[in-house]
C-alpha cells in the first residue's frame, strides 16, 4: 500500500533520498516522486519541462505501516518532513486513487502531456490522445494560453489539485 509523507515543498527530493538511506527494507519497499511533464515558454519557443506533480509529498510503499511509522518517527523534531494530522507520520492512498495515479502516471510515474483542442463550433475543449483524454470530469480548468490544465485528483481520501500540461492538437477537416 501507498502512503504520504508530508515534507516540506522544495525538499523532496532530499526526504526521498534521506527515507531510501534510513528507513529498512523491511519497514518500506520504494519511496518515490510523481511528476508531471508540462511544456514551458522559453527563447520564444514551448520546451517540455518535468514539475513536481505533488510539492511537498513523498510517496512510501509498504506492507508494514506501523514499522515504516515507528522508523519514521526516530527522525521526528529533525525538520525531516512534517507531522501529519492524523496518528502516525503517514496518511494512506487507498485503492482507488493508487489505480487513478497509475493510470495517469504509468510505470515512469510521470503524467504525460495531453493533446487536444478548443472546438471552434460548440466552445468545447477535446483532448484526443494523452492522459486527459475521456477525464472531463475532473477538469477544473483550461488555459490553452499557458498550456496547462488544472485537475481535482482524490488523494489520501482528500482532494488535490494537480497541473497537467496540455499542447494544441492540429486539427485538419476534410473540405
Amino acid at each position: 500500500m501507498w502512503y504520504v509523507l508530508q515534507c516540506q515543498s522544495g525538499k523532496e527530493e532530499t526526504v526521498l533520498r534521506a527515507c531510501r538511506r534510513a528507513v529498512s527494507p523491511k519497514a518500506m519497499e520504494d519511496a518515490f516522486l510523481f511528476r508531471c511533464e508540462r511544456l514551458w515558454r522559453s527563447g520564444g519557443a514551448w520546451k517540455p519541462v518535468i514539475r513536481m506533480m505533488f510539492p511537498g509529498y513523498v510517496f512510501l510503499e509498504s506492507s508494514r505501516p506501523e514499522l515504516l511509522s515507528a522508523e519514521l518517527g526516530r527522525y521526528a523534531g529533525t525538520g525531516l518532513y512534517r507531522p501529519m494530522e492524523e496518528p502516525g507520520w503517514l496518511i494512506p492512498v487507498y485503492g482507488e486513487e493508487e489505480e487513478r495515479l497509475r493510470e495517469l502516471c504509468g510505470q515512469r510515474r510521470i503524467l504525460p502531456i495531453s493533446y487536444g483542442y478548443r472546438d471552434r463550433k460548440s466552445g468545447r475543449d477535446r483532448f484526443v490522445r494523452g492522459p486527459l483524454k475521456d477525464r472531463a470530469e475532473q477538469i477544473l480548468k483550461i488555459d490553452w494560453h499557458r498550456r496547462f490544465a488544472r485537475l481535482e485528483v482524490p488523494l489520501a481520501r482528500r482532494k488535490a489539485v494537480i497541473w497537467a500540461g496540455i499542447a494544441v492538437q492540429e486539427v485538419h477537416i476534410n473540405e
